[in-house]
């Protein structure tokens, strides 16, 4: 009997070492399932990340290459203006006609005060159809015979314009001035280039126009024009040739000229879908509009919306010295689905690894802890047995006594 309290202190001391060792299990544990956790989301986190890092290369590859296409298109665009303002140049550097401007200036504008004043126009108006006719600026041919008795509205030409502003010699079939056309007449008279911004003609075809001032023989290039020479022009696919990128094999990508009319976006080009130029407009405010865009932040590049409502990837690129820019777009399907396939391939092959990783772990860890418990098991099977003769031999010791 006195061995009882001696049984229930070792009893005791066995539960309290049992505890400790459950609890150390359990701390245990609890570290390998939060390591465990952190290894996983950290690997989802980096899968994820790198496939996200992967699709903005991409982006940025297509911005390059769409910046490409865009800056060669547009340098092709600045030659054909700088084309045709070289063609009026080459009138206003005349000398003939440089002469025939000083006389009219000091005669104030006189035509009777100039020297053989029908023969220079004559040769005036020789020189205006000749440069016209060699530089685009003559009226196109009519697509159907007319009556020639008919006479066609002024589509384009070329005029001399004196410094009243008055017409002096004018082509053929040369436009009325316009509005517009004054406008540039009046800023060519300061000593600048100007151009009238495309519009639609009487033909109503894009029309635009160039002017230069004209000096006389001696005259200093700063000081005011003596007159002006002023070129019309219809807009045909000479232009709009230039958009188009030789080589380009994409299917939906294409190249066309905007500028902005107000709170609306027009389109000065052919468009894939078979609009005219200056046929179509938007408004300016219309969510994701890849020309708002180009417009609004010309150089940029961004994931919008095109004028059919299609997602594309667009950069644009401004025109010197007109109100136009000029877009780059490829539909994002079309440049991104290969892209895309093969990045949502390596992102599942990533988290296949991860879960296949994770199983292989816990499987690893169930086994350890399974044969740390049969091994548990068998030491507590011993000790037990142990136990039972170290507690058994006393009582049969008593009772052999008794």
């Amino acid at each position: 009997m006195a061995d009882e309290p001696q049984d229930q202190e070792v009893d005791k001391d066995k539960e309290a070492e049992e505890e400790t060792s459950k609890g150390r299990v359990n701390l245990i544990v609890g570290i390998i399932l939060f390591v465990m956790i952190a290894v996983i989301g950290a690997g989802v986190f980096f899968s994820f990340r790198f496939v996200e890092s992967e699709r903005q290369r991409a982006l940025n590859e297509w911005q390059i290459r769409l910046g490409i296409v865009a800056d060669s298109r547009v340098a092709d665009i600045n030659e054909w203006t700088e084309f045709n303002l070289g063609s009026i140049a080459e009138l206003t550097e005349n000398a003939s006609l440089q002469l025939y401007m000083s006389e009219l200036s000091d005669a104030q504008n006189d035509k009777s005060g100039v020297t053989d004043a029908t023969a220079q126009q004559g040769y005036l108006r020789n020189l205006l159809v000749a440069v016209a006719d060699r530089n685009g600026f003559a009226p196109p041919a009519p697509q159907q015979e007319t009556n020639s008795n008919v006479e066609r509205a002024g589509i384009a030409g070329m005029a001399l314009l004196d410094s009243d502003g008055k017409p002096i010699v004018l082509t053929p079939e040369m436009p009325p001035l316009s509005g517009k056309q004054r406008a540039a007449i009046a800023k060519s008279f300061d000593g600048e280039p100007a151009i009238v911004d495309m519009y639609k003609g009487a033909s109503n075809q894009p029309t635009m126009g160039f002017s230069l001032p004209v000096y006389g023989v001696q005259q200093d290039a700063g000081a005011k024009g003596l007159g002006i020479a002023l070129g019309i022009r219809v807009i045909d696919e000479e232009l709009y040739d230039l958009l188009k990128q030789p080589g380009d094999t994409n299917k939906t990508s294409e190249t066309y000229l905007v500028r902005k009319a107000g709170n609306s976006v027009e389109y000065l080009s052919p468009l894939k879908d078979g609009a005219k130029p200056l046929e179509r407009t938007m408004a300016f405010d219309t969510p994701n509009l890849a020309a708002a865009f180009a417009l609004e932040k010309p150089g940029g590049f961004a994931i919008k919306r095109d004028y059919s409502g299609e997602e594309v990837l667009v950069t644009s690129r401004p025109i010197a010295d007109l109100p136009w820019v000029l877009v780059r777009k490829i539909s994002r399907a079309e440049a991104l689905s290969a892209n895309e396939s093969r990045l949502q391939t390596i992102l599942v092959v990533f988290v296949l690894i991860i879960v296949g990783v994770t199983i292989a772990m816990i499987a690893i860890w169930r086994h350890g802890t399974s044969l740390r418990a049969a091994a548990a098991a068998e030491k507590f099977r011993i000790s037990s047995e142990r136990f039972e003769c170290l507690t058994s031999a006393p009582m049969e010791q008593i009772s052999g006594i008794a």
